[in-house]
């Protein structure tokens, strides 16, 4: 007899859909065979029922009402179909040309696909079965850890009832020789005593078994439905073939209008996380200022609020989110009481030291002269690009010099339209100046940076203050530029920047 598959097992689909980081990628590509199945009629493929179907749910997951209300009942009513329509949603998300130079973990959008796909992943695991699957569930989050004496070599969870003793609500049974310390659940907030080991022990114990309040149970298996999501989510992408991903881009349309809908009437914060009304002006006063004649203004410079202003009213809105943003700005002293209530933002600076307060927007700190990049021969307007390029003339490259210097190519704006076949051909005729030059070795060299992304996120060029840049560097007190500061990297770099310095975040 045969094992089941979730392909043809209600029970093993469940079980999987609620545990896929405990399966491999076959058993995961079975789940989605079961979901694909259901857009089988007598033998027939129906396509257009798929996409349909994906439209629906990518567009529903734009609807917060729609999330919270998938948490009680649900919005997909199958595991395998749910798994399909939310991962192939997130792709048509993150095919979209919007996001093209985009990190993941900055959409919005599949942040909400995301919440829509748990709360509805709960509510099905929650009506299924005699609750044999919550305690399969709870085995794998209350399970010890290889430092905590080993797996227990029964069930860790064997049962889940009530205890009127405790309080109101269902507990977990967790025998005492299977616990973990991820048994003991606190309350939130201090304990009685004041002491930082935090609030209540909520955690029981009664006949030589743990009591653990279910509470606990749904925010742990959140957390981890959220990461299992990401995987779900990879083991489609990697079982697409160009062609299926090309069909699919192109015959879904919902999803990408909605998108579209939302940037042109400014609900920037829809499709982008941390995208604030401050986010919003700063943007409008960096594109008027590069709209601007030099003689008005000019992005990176100090100017006084009039003069800002002047350039504000200038600049042609090109949509209604803009011109909301110019209409609020009403007088050069509106336009100063706004910079003072967003000075914190990155790209705001405040001089307060002259008669009149003066105001540049761009990148705090740098105070780097700018450098216009038409072609890559510019940057070697670089003092550390001059350096490099004399050297490279006598010795053969260390090879990051040659990475960070494509690094820095893709970054550059009028790259990030153009096909990897074009950048290669450009780096290429850049890099035949020198006498060590090899087509072959270096299109490789390029080709293969290209695709070397890092959590899906293009690489960083190296900044001044990198190690392997000081043998070319003048001195940063020296020069008056620097390479993140004087270069014109899209707003998405500095955003990059920003998150990586601020430490480990969320991934998508």
């Amino acid at each position: 007899m045969s094992p089941s598959t979730p392909t043809d097992d209600e029970d093993m689909a469940y079980r999987v859909a609620a545990l896929p980081l405990e399966y491999g990628e076959t058993r995961i590509n079975q789940l989605f065979t079961r979901g694909y199945n259901r857009y089988v009629v007598d033998g027939e493929d129906q396509p257009e029922d798929l996409v349909n179907d994906v439209e629906r749910f990518g567009t529903a997951a734009f609807k917060e009402q729609v999330r919270v209300d998938a948490a009680e009942e649900p919005f997909v009513d199958e595991p395998g179909t749910l798994a399909v329509l939310a991962t192939l949603s997130a792709i048509c998300v993150k095919e979209n040309p919007k996001f093209e130079h985009a990190s993941p973990r900055n959409i919005q959008v599949l942040y909400d696909i995301r919440e829509l796909y748990v709360n509805n992943l709960a509510s099905l695991i929650r009506a299924h079965g005699d609750g044999s699957l919550q305690q399969d569930i709870a085995d794998v989050l209350y399970s010890k850890e290889p430092g905590e004496d080993g797996p227990h070599p029964g069930r860790v969870c064997t049962g889940i009832t009530e205890m009127p003793e405790f309080g109101e609500g269902l507990y977990l049974e967790i025998p005492m020789a299977a616990a973990s310390r991820k048994c003991l659940v606190r309350a939130e907030g201090e304990s009685s005593t004041g002491s930082d080991d935090g609030g209540e022990i909520l955690t029981r114990v009664k006949d030589n078994n743990l009591y653990v309040p279910v509470g606990d149970f749904d925010s742990k298996y959140r957390d981890y439905a959220e990461r299992a999501f990401k995987k779900l989510l990879r083991v489609q992408e990697d079982g697409l073939s160009d062609d299926q991903l090309s069909w699919l881009t192109t015959n879904e349309s919902a999803i990408t209008e909605r998108i579209d809908r939302f940037l042109e009437t400014g609900h920037h914060e829809r499709i982008w996380r941390n995208w604030g009304r401050g986010e919003r002006t700063i943007r409008v006063l960096r594109r008027a200022l590069s709209d601007a004649p030099n003689d008005v203004a000019q992005k990176g410079e100090f100017h006084t609020a009039k003069e800002l202003y002047r350039a504000v009213t200038a600049y042609d809105a090109e949509d209604d989110w803009e011109s909301s943003v110019t209409d609020w700005i009403s007088s050069p002293s509106s336009l100063a009481k706004t910079l003072a209530d967003h000075e914190s933002h990155s790209a705001v600076t405040i001089d307060r030291d002259g008669r009149v307060n003066t105001y540049r927007i761009g990148r705090a700190g740098t105070g780097a002269e700018q450098i216009e990049v038409r072609e890559i021969e510019d940057l070697f307007e670089l003092p550390c690009m001059v350096n490099m390029e004399e050297r490279l003339h006598e010795k053969k490259p260390v090879r990051k010099d040659l990475y960070n210097f494509a690094r820095m190519v893709m970054w550059l704006p009028h790259y990030q339209d153009s096909s990897l076949d074009e950048i290669v051909a450009d780096l290429k005729d850049v890099f035949s100046r020198w006498p060590w030059y090899d087509e072959q070795e270096t299109e490789y060299q390029v080709r293969y940076e290209f695709s070397n992304t890092i959590d899906g996120d293009t690489p960083l060029p190296m900044n001044c203050d990198n190690d392997d840049l000081q043998r070319y560097c003048i001195g940063q007190d020296q020069c008056p530029y620097s390479i993140w500061g004087s270069l014109p990297f899209p707003d998405e770099m500095y955003e990059q920047v920003e998150e990586e310095s601020a430490g480990p975040t969320e991934q998508f």
